[in-house]
């Protein structure tokens, strides 16, 4: 008995067991991989997490201002120096306007000093002209021309959050609406905010986290930042600006705090500002990087060993299975001469001569399979066309006539070709099938078949719906053509029994005709229309064609 590892069976167990030791690999790769992502996810949600809390007090800041700026706007110097100014306007009352909006700026001035984050406030006319101002020039030149629902009720920003030169620091404006007190639309109040005020915030988050906050306008430059090297002159690039905005979840990139930062960013829903918290990346990703590197260090070792030994176990079991891989192949190509050589003893000495016998297996069987898949091919075309075919007269059935009428249908809708829908009835066909017999009656139906497989094109198709009831479809054809079909139909069917030899009989067609409309969305709504149509033929007297579509 030959050991063990000689045989093809030892041979694969060994392979095997090597084998075992790659879906190691693969779960090692997998933990490791996992282990990123909730890396990942926890920087994201710790990220997240401190991105709701600056929103959440940004929200804050921006209401408590708002707020007092809504306040100011309901005040009384500023509503009675408004209305006093309209009625001064309408008297030409130069000195009175003229004290009136010196009064209105003092008043301005003086709240403006008590309101640290407030720099400056203007207030405008019913014209959006300004008539006072806490500031010498004001930031806001005009109020908004129109007011939506919206903005009398919450306001409207004015100027966009952006860096201010004049007061060295990040600003926003609201303005409000001033109404009288009926009710009426008589200016609006302009406030302009410290922006760089928030900063205060951002300090106080920051001692709870070790990320940096950075608060950026609509275009990727920075307003203010808790990082000591972030001013208002660092901005993101167009492409980081861009990709930070597409991503929801945290991302790495050339950051504005770090060279290399892992940061998340937030539209505030306040104002529009977006909010970025980043985080160190090279200091999250050291001791990953280092498990990493090592892990791919010990991969590499391992796979080059089973590829050393796959190497070897290839030229005792590979070989001689590509062999009989390649005589297979001529099996499957339809070659069934193949016959292998069978000099070995092991298992594939054994497969080989099984391989032999199947091919002479094969050999003989190959007739006998072509001629009952020839004969099952024959039987499934005749099926086919039982399904779809009426027995007697051999014209379409019913099922196939609804399968058609919704094809047709939907063709129309997309093209715009109509089609007409023949329905045909052999008038007073119980009478005579009663009276000549049910033979007499087939041989009608047959016959009235025929004529309406020479009548029509090859492309339009005809259907017995039922009975001594016929269908049409003619394709792309209007109603005037069909009518001169259907009276074709008519002519051709009266004489088409008088050649029985035994009962010749004239027999008349009654015909309606429906084309098809828009608003048809079944076949059913087609075939109520014809029908109505044939409705019309029988009532009218029989042996005519009606059409209810002219």
């Amino acid at each position: 008995m030959r050991p063990v590892l000689y045989s093809i069976k030892g041979k694969i167990v060994i392979f095997a067991v090597i084998a075992t030791l790659l879906p190691t690999t693969g779960l090692g790769l997998l933990s490791f991989k996992q282990n990123e992502m909730l890396i990942s996810d926890s920087i994201t949600r710790e990220l997240r997490t401190l991105t709701d809390n600056i929103n959440r007090q940004l929200n804050q800041w921006v209401e408590e201002n708002t707020l007092t700026i809504r306040a100011l706007s309901t005040s009384s110097p500023v509503i009675e120096g408004l209305t006093t100014l309209k009625q001064f306007s309408n008297d030409k009352n130069s000195d009175a306007i003229k004290q009136t909006q010196f009064v209105m700026a003092s008043y301005l001035r003086s709240v403006q000093v008590k309101l640290d984050e407030i720099l400056e406030l203007t207030v405008f006319d019913d014209h959006r002209k300004i008539v006072a101002s806490s500031a010498s020039t004001p930031e806001v030149r005009e109020s908004p021309e129109q007011w939506t629902h919206t903005s009398l009720t919450s306001g409207t920003i004015a100027i966009l959050p952006a860096w201010n030169e004049r007061y060295a620091t990040a600003t926003v404006s609201f303005v409000y609406p001033v109404l009288s007190y009926d009710s009426r639309l008589i200016g609006a109040i302009a406030a302009t905010l410290d922006l760089g005020a928030f900063k205060n915030k951002l300090t106080e988050i920051k001692k709870f986290s070790s990320s940096e906050i950075v608060i950026l306008n609509q275009n990727g430059k920075v307003l203010l930042g808790s990082a000591p090297g972030v001013d208002h002159q660092a901005a993101l690039s167009p492409h980081q600006w861009e990709l930070i905005q597409m991503f929801e979840e945290s991302i790495s990139y050339d950051g504005l705090s770090y060279p290399k930062a892992i940061g998340l960013a937030y539209a505030s829903e306040s104002i529009p500002v977006t909010i970025l918290v980043e985080q160190d990346h090279s200091a999250i990703q050291a001791a990953w990087i280092k498990l990493r590197n090592r892990f791919l260090e010990f991969v590499g070792m391992f796979i080059i060993i089973v590829t050393s030994v796959a190497l070897y176990m290839g030229r005792s079991i590979v070989i001689p299975l590509k062999q009989l891989i390649n005589a297979v192949k001529g099996i499957v190509e339809g070659n069934l001469d193949i016959h292998l050589p069978a000099k070995r003893k092991d298992e594939v000495g054994q497969l080989t001569n099984m391989f032999n016998q199947m091919t002479d297996a094969l050999r003989n069987k190959h007739a006998e399979i072509i001629a009952a898949n020839q004969a099952m091919q024959r039987q499934n075309q005749l099926l086919q066309k039982l399904s779809i075919t009426d027995g007697l007269t051999g014209l379409y059935n019913r099922t196939r006539l609804d399968t058609i009428l919704s094809e047709q249908l939907a063709r129309f809708k997309r093209h715009d070709r109509p089609f007409c829908l023949l329905m045909i009835d052999i008038d007073y066909f119980k009478t005579i099938n009663d009276k000549l017999g049910h033979i007499v009656g087939d041989r009608i139906l047959v016959a009235v078949a025929s004529v309406l497989l020479k009548s029509i094109r090859t492309i339009d198709y005809a259907a017995r719906f039922g009975g001594d009831e016929f269908m049409v479809i003619l394709t792309e054809t209007n109603s005037g053509a069909a009518i001169k079909t259907a009276e074709r139909i008519r002519t051709a069917a009266s004489a088409a029994c008088l050649s029985f030899k035994e009962h010749p009989i004239q027999i008349t067609l009654s015909i309606g005709i429906a084309q098809s409309r828009h608003d048809d969305t079944t076949p059913n709504d087609l075939i109520a229309r014809a029908d109505a149509a044939l409705y019309e033929a029988k009532e009218s007297g029989r042996d005519r064609v009606c059409c209810i579509d002219t």
